[in-house]
This record gives structure tokens, C-alpha cells and sequence, in this order.
């Protein structure tokens, strides 16, 4: 098992078989939480310290990075999450926990104390220079990981933790699942073998929420474009996602409208083509509304797409774009 290094945290007080929803989630019968979501793929979000871990190209102040440039990217991103204004802020390619504070400090004095990000978590495994992170405007009650650990398959990369977050929204819990899969990096067909076992494991643990009766979602950057998942027509007629492991379930995709067309933007642009590998799933008890590519702003460049960073000049965002949801349980 890898170390990984996790960080659970009230910035407000430190800022100086198929599986099958039934639609009866716990709290069924009290009335909807509703909570807005954002997901952004940050790409590679180094800080201006130089711990050794980093990329090549932000190993060292030669190489062009700076404590300025990381500025730069704070301010930016700022401007990106004060324009979604999301409950919940998902994000994947951060490098450490402390700059869950620069971000916080970033964004706080923009809004009222009530609507602040007062909650963070953050995790990273020891062999990868990036994790996942997660902030708040509800208290996260519980955090946990589940890491693969596949030696009989051959040689396995480093590959990020399944986070599985608790977040206390009024007298509902709802569990957020946080993912970023294997990349295509070396080949895609070699390396789906990685994401088979990652799609494995949140399978498995949706499986077992579900089971539970929880109010649950999942959530990430999948590196899996959505036509490249198997997909079903449930009874109503409406296109679900089969995930599948030693446990399957069928979860929704709000990708796809009630008619089966496909959301027209992608959330990465690769090729000339749009991608899309950036999701939401969630049980069908469980609802997504609202669900938007967010490219309004100047994080999308004049022909739609992303604007990506680049290092040399200190311009930029990311080559992803967000993707926000309302998720209603």
C-alpha cells in the first residue's frame, strides 16, 4: 500500500451484479439539499517552492517558474471560482495542501463568511507529484482513500487515491467519490488496463454507498472520453453508464440530455476534437441539473476553447475546462 499524504481542515479557523438506485436515499421522504458543484482539472498547479517533486519544467527558478507566475495562477483561478460560485470546489493536479489556504485566502474576502470554502481536504500519494483536493462551504464530516495496489497485472504506475469525501449539508450527509484516472500517456490501449482497475474500484465502492442507502455522487477527471464507457437504456428510456468491476452499477451522466443527445461542448480539446473525459455520475435517486461547461470568461480563448497554461509567458488557466452541476438529493 502507498503512503498518501492527506490533509482534512477548517480553513475558516487557519486563513490568516448491477447495482441499481431505487430513488430511496436516506432522508427520502425530508425535503432536497441541493448543492452546486464545480470540477476543473487545473493541470499541473505546482506552488513556488522547490521541494524536488515537481516536473522538470517546474523543478527550478531557471526553468522559468517564480513565485510571481504562481501569483499570477492564484489570482486566476480566483477569478474562475468567484465566477462559478460553487458549494463544493473539486480539483485535480494541485501539489500540496498549503495551497489550499493560498486559495482560500485568494477568494474569502469576496464573499460573505457564510459562502466562504471553510472546509478543505487534500490528497497525494508519495510517488506522484500531484493529488486532488477538495473545498467546501459545508463541513466535511469524513474523509477516506482506496488505492489499487494490482502487482500481479505487471509493473503499475503511480496512479491517484480514490477519495471518497462526507460532506454535512444541513441533517443529510451526501459522499462525494473523487477521481483522476490513468492517463493515456505511453498508449491507451496499454493503459487501459489502469483505468479497468480504477473504474473497478469506484464501482465497487458506489456499489457498496448505494447499498447503504447514501446520498452519493462521483466525480473527476476520468481520462476516459464518455463514448469509450458502456452504456445501457434503463426502463424509461433513458441512457445510463454501466460501471464495471467485480460489483457493476448503472449511474446517470448528465453528458447526455433526456432525449440521448449528447452535451455539444467538450471539457478538454485535443486534436481538433472535442473530449469528453471530465464527469459526473450519480445514481438515479439521485439528481443533476444545471449541468454547464463553464467557458464563459476569459479562461476560454476566442474560437471556445480552453486557454491552457503556458509556463514561458505566465499566461493562461488550464487545458481543461470546468464542469459545474447541481446535485440535488
Amino acid at each position: 500500500m502507498k503512503r498518501i499524504e492527506f490533509i482534512l481542515m477548517p480553513l475558516l479557523f487557519l486563513s490568516s451484479c448491477a447495482c441499481v438506485a431505487s430513488g430511496k436515499g436516506s432522508g427520502f421522504f425530508s425535503e432536497r439539499k441541493s448543492i452546486k458543484v464545480m470540477d476543473w482539472n487545473l493541470e499541473t498547479f505546482f506552488d513556488a517552492n522547490f521541494d524536488g517533486d515537481e516536473y522538470t519544467e517546474f523543478s527550478k527558478s531557471t526553468a522559468g517558474w517564480s513565485l510571481q507566475k504562481y501569483d499570477g495562477r492564484l489570482e486566476r483561478l480566483g477569478q474562475v471560482i468567484k465566477s462559478v460560485d460553487a458549494d463544493v470546489i473539486v480539483m485535480q493536479e494541485l501539489e500540496k495542501r498549503e495551497q489550499l489556504y493560498d486559495i482560500f485566502n485568494r477568494v474569502c474576502s469576496n464573499f460573505k463568511i457564510s459562502k466562504n470554502y471553510s472546509y478543505g481536504t487534500f490528497c497525494r500519494q508519495s510517488d506522484s507529484s500531484i493529488g486532488c483536493a477538495v473545498l467546501s462551504r459545508f463541513p466535511i464530516k469524513r474523509v477516506l482513500t482506496h488505492s489499487i495496489d494490482c502487482k500481479s497485472k505487471g509493473e503499475q504506475p503511480p496512479m491517484r487515491a480514490l477519495m471518497e469525501v462526507v460532506l454535512s449539508v444541513g441533517e443529510k450527509e451526501i459522499t462525494v467519490f473523487v477521481n483522476h484516472w490513468k492517463s493515456k500517456s505511453g498508449g491507451p490501449e496499454k493503459s487501459e488496463l489502469w483505468r479497468n482497475q480504477q473504474e473497478s474500484l469506484l464501482a465497487r465502492h458506489l456499489c457498496c454507498a448505494i447499498e447503504e442507502n447514501r446520498n452519493v455522487f462521483a466525480c473527476g477527471d476520468f481520462n476516459r472520453n464518455l463514448d469509450e464507457f458502456k452504456t445501457v437504456k434503463n426502463d424509461s428510456g433513458l441512457i445510463d453508464i454501466e460501471l464495471r468491476g467485480r460489483k457493476n452499477v448503472l449511474v446517470q451522466s448528465p453528458w447526455y440530455d433526456i432525449y440521448g443527445n449528447v452535451y455539444p461542448v467538450g471539457s478538454y480539446w485535443y486534436r481538433d476534437a472535442w473530449e469528453r473525459i471530465d464527469h459526473y455520475f450519480a445514481p438515479r435517486g439521485t439528481v443533476i441539473s444545471n449541468f454547464t461547461v463553464e467557458r464563459d470568461g476569459p479562461w476560454a480563448s476566442e474560437s471556445g476553447t480552453p486557454v491552457r497554461y503556458y509556463l514561458r509567458d505566465g499566461t493562461g488557466y488550464s487545458d481543461h475546462f470546468p464542469i459545474s452541476c447541481n446535485i440535488s438529493f
